[in-house]
């Protein structure tokens, strides 16, 4: 059965750029696998359309990619694109995955109180290191990719047809992964010094809500 997934791709400086770009590869296994994806990019991303649009194509998986804190996520220019004093009647039975920081710290158990199904998030900031010779290129970016490989399991796996508790997990095997080599490698390199972030986000992803939840 195919699903119908709602993706937010900001762009308006080096974070959203990056997490924008990996959030593509999302985006095209999705549709190899024949599933409905609906994009908000750039301007796009703004809650008015990311309202009118869940309203229209009721995705069952929502991928957030935007700043935030504890309170919002943001879209395009950093304005407001969902907050814990939005009513979320229109967002009752969705999962969420938000690549954003803070959110899960108080906008995901929002969330959960007001009827989303499960909020895949961080509760602190989400960090990753770049190379700055690709900041034009973040796609071809080896050093962030330790980190948004990671982060995209969540979703990829989801994709897969597996539980948020499971897509949760391999997220979080992928972060152990990436530390594992790191941490084997015999060269001292600048990827190196990026295991205490990987540490870092591994230990503030959370999942809650409904652990059995399925797209």
């Amino acid at each position: 059965m195919n699903k119908t997934i709602l993706v937010t791709q900001p762009s308006h400086d080096y974070t959203t750029r990056y997490i924008s770009v990996w959030a593509d590869k999302v985006i095209h296994y999705a549709k190899d696998r024949n599933d409905d994806v609906v994009v908000l990019k750039n301007k796009r991303a703004n809650k008015n359309v990311f309202k009118s649009v869940v309203n229209k194509v009721n995705p069952s998986f929502i991928f957030l990619n935007g700043h935030g804190n504890d309170h919002e996520v943001t879209g395009q220019d950093n304005a407001q694109l969902l907050s814990n004093t939005d009513n979320l009647d229109f967002l009752k039975n969705k999962i969420i995955y938000a690549l954003s920081c803070q959110s899960a710290k108080i906008l995901g158990p929002y969330c959960i109180n007001n009827g989303v199904k499960t909020y895949i998030g961080y509760t602190e900031d989400f960090i990753f290191v770049i190379d700055r010779t690709k900041r034009t290129k973040p796609q071809y970016d080896a050093t962030a990719s330790l980190f948004l490989e990671a982060s995209n399991a969540v979703p990829i796996s989801l994709l897969k047809g597996k539980s948020t508790r499971d897509s949760y997990n391999d997220s979080q095997n992928a972060y152990k992964k990436q530390i594992r080599r790191l941490l084997t490698s015999e060269s001292i390199s600048r990827e190196s010094s990026t295991i205490r972030f990987l540490l870092w986000d591994m230990k503030h992803q959370v999942c809650l809500g409904n652990q059995d939840a399925l797209i």
